[in-house]
């Protein structure tokens, strides 16, 4: 992937300067954060791994100590956190469920803060409903500073252009005032791509914005900017190339990364993270997964039965948030443990390929494309009595929708799952609700929220299926 590029003057103002003067609360002392992840990445393996060691029993004592759910199951198990003296000794504290937080979610803030002294969040949400979350404003800054070395292994930093392929149009307010819009452009430097639709006229406006705009970086989740990559190898009309690309929130595939740094001549890099501890791991230079020691302590438990050798459970315990801490919380993702040794030389250990929270494209009877990936943690967020949920596509205008009930379900909640539906498909289709006992993972892996089963292939033209309107 070639040399990692350095700040430049521009990206020291901001990072000291602008950014702290116009968001306080995430970025007040960030450099001083970054300069110390950059510090552990020339540490050895086994120094980073005692480190980490250290913290997570500062967390589980911490937890016992001012969380009354923590202290309840510790004690139920016959745990002591002054026992926990190896990693096979962490095999006594039971694993944590979204339930689990569902369930607690009062007993799970450290008493050590006033509840209205910590930030609201939420899990993330693929099959599953998400759940709120409880963050300290310290968490917050430690996470944006283990994002912000990461997007500097990709050779991001503060004050560079972004375009954000990212998001669905109802994120996005329909009307921003003109004070809104100068910051976005003018002083944080990014602009924003909603990912809800394609088709050729939304390309075509992309094409433009990113010929206008002309970013250093695109951040996106991966399909969709496989697919603004399609548009942009056919058209055959000159574009503007960043200088690199960073795909998060699913994973990236083989052919999307090819199609991807072949169609736009640059690098793109891999972040792997969840909303409940923000990012974990990220592609170096050599485009190899590493997980930041300092940001979580991941396990890895073998999955019976699945297809892939070696598969594991990721386990995580968040060794940030003392606001609400996370430990050994199931996350639903499988991964392959790595062999240590990358020739970039950072002590850190390797991730190997993540399996999970894949979604299709939907191809509609119009044309129109909608990724699932757009619709992860968007549609099922606004119906509290659901537990899961699945959508698959069985023909262009046919869609089944299947959902497990929670404790509290009602009517209700299929009334507002409706409409959030059609907000994102229109009339052209139409769906049957089917209540079912669970959603299981595949043998793969995959958590699959969204399925299709018309879908394009990558390679096929997004400009054809525009043209057919």
């Amino acid at each position: 992937m070639g040399k990692m590029r350095r700040a430049n003057l521009l990206n020291a103002l901001y990072g000291r300067v602008v950014y702290p003067l116009a968001e306080p609360k995430t970025y007040r002392g960030m450099q001083r954060l970054v300069a110390d992840h950059r510090r552990r990445e020339s540490q050895s393996l086994d120094e980073n791994a005692g480190q980490q060691w250290s913290a997570l029993r500062q967390v589980i004592q911490s937890a016992y100590d001012s969380v009354p759910f923590y202290r309840r199951r510790l004690d139920e198990a016959g745990v002591r956190p002054g026992d926990i003296q190896s990693p096979a000794h962490l095999q006594g504290i039971p694993l944590l469920t979204r339930d689990d937080i569902r369930n607690h979610l009062d007993d799970l803030w450290s008493r050590r803060y006033r509840r209205e002294d910590l930030l609201p969040a939420a899990t993330g949400g693929t099959t599953d409903v998400p759940v709120p979350l409880l963050r300290s404003v310290p968490a917050l800054r430690k996470k944006a500073a283990v994002h912000m070395r990461f997007n500097n292994w990709a050779g991001m930093f503060p004050g560079d252009k972004v375009l954000y392929l990212w998001g669905a149009v109802v994120d996005f307010a329909k009307n921003p005032s003109w004070r809104w819009r100068a910051y976005d452009r003018f002083v944080m430097r990014r602009m924003w791509a909603p990912t809800s639709l394609f088709n050729e006229q939304v390309l075509s406006s992309y094409h433009e914005q990113l010929n206008r705009f002309r970013p250093r970086v695109i951040y996106a989740y991966p399909t969709p900017l496989a697919l603004l990559c399609e548009f942009l190898r056919d058209t055959g009309k000159p574009f503007h190339r960043p200088a690199s690309v960073i795909c998060t929130a699913e994973p990236l595939s083989t052919d999307q990364r090819r199609l991807i740094e072949q169609t736009l001549g640059c690098p793109a890099f891999e972040m792997y993270g969840s909303r409940e501890f923000g990012m974990i791991a990220a592609d170096c230079e050599h485009g190899n997964l590493h997980l930041n020691p300092a940001a979580a302590y991941v396990e890895f438990v073998p999955v019976p039965g699945a297809e892939v050798d070696g598969l594991c459970d990721l386990v995580v315990t968040d060794l940030l948030n003392d606001g609400m801490p996370l430990i050994r919380y199931r996350i639903n993702d499988c991964a392959i443990p790595a062999e240590p040794g990358c020739a970039c030389g950072r002590g850190y250990a390797m991730l190997g390929k993540v399996s999970g929270r894949t979604a299709d494209n939907f191809v509609l009877p119009d044309g129109n494309i909608v990724p699932g990936i757009s619709l992860q943690n968007r549609v099922i967020k606004v119906c509290p009595g659901i537990k899961k949920i699945q959508i698959v596509q069985e023909t262009p205008a046919q869609f089944m929708i299947r959902y497990v009930p929670g404790a509290t379900f009602a009517a209700e909640d299929l009334k507002s799952l409706d409409s959030k539906l059609s907000e994102y498909f229109g009339q052209s289709v139409r769906w049957k609700f089917e209540p079912v006992a669970d959603i299981q993972r595949e043998a793969s892996g995959k958590t699959r929220f969204c399925i299709s089963h018309v879908s394009r292939p990558l390679a096929a033209s997004v400009s054809s299926q525009g043209a057919a309107q």
